[in-house]
């Protein structure tokens, strides 16, 4: 069944939690950055809207414990992944950094709506369309996806510009994501774009 591509006149591009503490960690950090890092020059070039994702952990005991729990399981101690403000973690990588117009929302969860004003002002700027990027593609890209697909959002995953801890990650969150909304490469959603005015 074909599907129309999304408009993409109505889009703000995500870029996902691409700190030092996080993307520094990805198996295909090197392959990522360079998408992103086009991505944001198109979405700049035409002034569409983009947004930042800066996760941040609480102390211990004033996060969620189901996330801290999940942590712990995957062998990750309790002071082992900190990213607190102002850290050298937390910041997002320089050759991706946002500008003063630019959206920066601190988070705390998978989802970018939890706990955060994002849904409101994706709506104040008319926005039908998420376009993400980032790492990594099996939590925070994912979750966000599900999240906005619930909310009336149109979620594009852009499969070379997302990152992950491992391949298997990767090929196991993209062929998920397949199944719910469009993936597609940078370069397609770039030839895609409007024209610069």
């Amino acid at each position: 069944m074909f599907v129309e591509p999304l408009d993409l006149r109505s889009s703000a591009l995500v870029v996902w939690d691409m700190q030092h503490g996080i993307a520094g960690r990805a198996y295909n950090r090197a392959e990522i950055v360079p998408r992103i890092a086009e991505l944001l020059t198109a979405y700049r070039a035409r002034r569409l809207p983009i947004v930042y994702s800066q996760h941040t952990v609480p102390p211990e005991g004033w996060g969620n414990p189901s996330m801290a729990r999940n942590m712990r399981r995957r062998g990750v101690p309790p002071t082992g992944f900190r990213l607190a403000p102002g850290s050298p973690e937390w910041e997002i990588l320089p050759e991706l950094a946002p500008r003063p117009d630019e959206l920066v929302l601190p988070k705390t969860t998978p989802s970018f709506f939890v706990g955060t004003p994002l849904e409101s002002m994706l709506r104040f700027r008319h926005i039908e369309s998420l376009v993400l990027t980032g790492v990594s593609t099996e939590r925070g890209i994912l979750e966000t996806a599900r999240h906005a697909l619930t909310l009336g959002f149109h979620p594009l995953v852009i499969e070379d510009a997302c990152g992950s801890m491992s391949p298997e990650g990767q090929s196991a969150a993209l062929a998920q994501l397949r199944t719910m909304c469009d993936v597609e490469s940078a370069a397609s959603v770039v030839a895609r774009l409007p024209p610069i005015a």
